[in-house]
């Protein structure tokens, strides 16, 4: 008994010791996990990494969080963009109230007859009376006084804001009677346009040059912020200069939100689900018309629509929280464990190998022995945030590629924006003209859908160029009185040209490596606004010399953009290429393969 008491107190007083023990190994394993992750090299967890993308990417719940997280952004853009038509449309009518003219018993049709009796300038301007005396008659020896005058000596014509202001009718419907923006002013209207496209420029360059360098979800993420902040402004501005702000940065959030979006269904989603996906997603943005111009016929007053539309953006905030960051993008910039935990969804128990350096020769004089000076201001840019760009311009082939890639867009945009405004024009009800567009738009989005299936990207660009070209110019054969063939070739050039934008831009996303893919959509983007800023100059201005030039520029630009179009090579093999070197290297028959 005395031997077994011993044992047992000897037994409990090696248990706390034990416990220590195992304490510290559990610690040591905790503060040291990279002594029990499996050493690997480099190449082989690449090669882990986007095996298991090619399997997560072919389908499941990773293909469908992806698409519906990066097509809702896009269905905003259709709210924000096209909005200008209903949120800024000239007023039905208008006229020049004059003070004076206020306290008398007159009608309203009274007053104006008085005042602009015989003048077709939209209230633009008035006759220049006395109206403080006119106010003291009554309007039948107002009339018969104003008449007898006119016979002796015709008053000046003077413009409306000399003698008091314009009115409207309706003016809670629009935001031209807010600030006044007609007659003499009436090109500051135009500004709310241009201020989202001239957005869209700068967005489309900045934001692309920031997806490729800080990653494709800190862009969009930028783009959400932007974008809630703008629709803010735009709401409750109470002056015009931050309405436009506010519209600036609309135009700048939709390429923030647009090309990270797009580009992350590109770069994470198979062959299989990428070509329809991709054209879902372009048209998702007429979506985004139609529903504008339901929600705009129900809700009249301007901001009150402009806060029905900003009420949606919010749910960007859930987006930005749920969306995780390219995979493709996190291979290409060597977090491997990141993206392992992304597509495994676990942590990575992996350590990558360090490379082993090659035998260096054994310097001969004392200049490789010298400590290497530090890199430069301009190298540092070279190798930071200008390298993408840089990449774009320093290979031949590249060149010459993001070149026609520059017009494609340039022309694509153009004519895109020229056949919007041209059917503007027509006698229909702004309502319905934004939800025919919107229903125009989205069969020409499922017409490529066919098509990329059985004759490849580059065939299925040409075609619709070579479409959208001619159905313009065919309106040059159509007499001048023939309007209901006029507008029905300028909506089959509207059907190519919206099919063609899709192709286009799913094409050119294809055409470039990763490393610069997001740069070579951004800066195409600009170009893109370069033909959306045009296109209003091109309409009003050339317009007025013949109604038929706008056309007819576009189609013979489409024309040539198609030939061009025969120069790029061929992309819908399934394989993108990662690096500016393996994509320079393949040759325009055959690119996946050899890279």
């Amino acid at each position: 008994m005395h031997l077994q008491h011993r044992r047992r107190r000897h037994f409990e007083s090696c248990i706390p010791q034990v416990a220590g023990i195992l304490m510290t190994i559990m610690t040591q394993s905790k503060e040291n996990p990279e002594k029990n992750r499996e050493v690997i090299s480099e190449e082989s967890m690449k090669d882990l990494l986007t095996k298991q993308l090619e399997v997560v990417g072919s389908g499941g719940a990773f293909v469908w969080a992806i698409f519906f997280l990066c097509v809702t952004p896009n269905i905003l853009n259709g709210f924000h963009v096209s909005s200008y038509t209903l949120l800024g449309h000239l007023p039905d009518d208008q006229w020049c109230g004059i003070p004076e003219l206020q306290d008398t018993n007159w009608t309203l049709a009274q007053k104006r007859e008085i005042v602009g009796k015989g003048l077709d300038s939209g209230g633009c301007t008035v006759w220049d009376w006395n109206y403080g005396h006119l106010a003291k008659m009554s309007y039948e020896a107002a009339r018969n006084y104003t008449s007898h005058l006119s016979q002796i000596s015709q008053p000046a014509e003077v413009s409306c804001r000399v003698k008091g202001q314009h009115e409207f009718a309706h003016p809670e419907t629009t935001f031209v009677a807010d600030w006044d923006l007609t007659c003499d002013r009436s090109i500051q209207r135009t500004s709310a346009q241009v201020s989202i496209s001239l957005g869209k420029f700068c967005g489309s360059f900045s934001f692309g040059i920031l997806a490729d360098k800080f990653g494709r979800k800190t862009s969009f993420t930028l783009g959400a912020a932007f974008f809630i902040v703008g629709s803010f402004f735009c709401t409750f501005s109470p002056w015009y200069s931050l309405f436009l702000a506010g519209r600036f940065a609309l135009g700048a959030a939709s390429s923030g939100l647009f090309y990270p979006a797009f580009t992350m269904i590109v770069e994470n989603i198979c062959l299989k689900h990428r070509s329809w996906m991709s054209i879902a997603f372009s048209a998702s943005y007429p979506v985004g018309m139609i529903i504008l111009a339901i929600v705009g016929y129900l809700i009249q007053p301007w901001r009150h629509l402009q806060l029905a539309l900003t009420i949606p953006s919010l749910l960007l905030i859930l987006n930005c929280y749920l969306m995780v960051e390219s995979p493709r993008w996190l291979i290409t910039n060597q977090r491997y464990d990141r993206v392992y935990k992304i597509l495994f969804r676990q942590p990575s128990h992996y350590q990558i190998q360090p490379a082993v350096a090659a035998p260096s020769q054994v310097a001969s004089d004392k200049k490789s022995l010298e400590p290497v000076e530090g890199f430069s201001f301009g190298q540092k840019l070279k190798n930071g945030p200008l390298k993408s760009i840089i990449e774009l311009y320093a290979n031949g082939r590249v060149r010459r590629m993001i070149f026609a890639s520059y017009f494609m867009f340039c022309v694509t945009s153009l004519s895109y924006y020229v056949t919007a405004l041209n059917a503007a024009n027509l006698s229909v009800s702004r309502y319905l003209y934004i939800i025919g567009t919107g229903l125009v738009d989205i069969p020409s989005y499922l017409v490529p859908v066919i098509m990329l299936r059985f004759t490849g990207r580059r065939l299925t660009t040409m075609f619709l160029f070579m479409w959208t070209g001619v159905s313009l110019l065919l309106v040059l054969a159509v007499p001048a009185g023939s309007t209901t063939w006029i507008v029905a070739f300028a909506m089959l050039g509207r059907f190519g040209i919206s099919a063609t934008y899709s192709v286009v831009t799913l094409y050119t996303a294809e055409l470039y490596p990763t490393q610069i893919r997001n740069s070579a959509l951004g800066t195409c983007s600009t170009f893109a606004h370069v033909g959306s800023i045009s296109a209003p100059y091109v309409v009003d201005v050339l317009g007025a010399l013949g109604w038929y030039i706008p056309t007819t520029i576009c189609g013979c630009c489409v024309l040539v953009a198609g030939l061009l179009t025969l120069t790029l090579p061929e992309t819908g093999t399934g394989k993108l290429s990662d690096k500016v070197e393996s994509s320079a290297s393949s040759t325009p028959t055959e690119p996946a393969e050899k890279q």
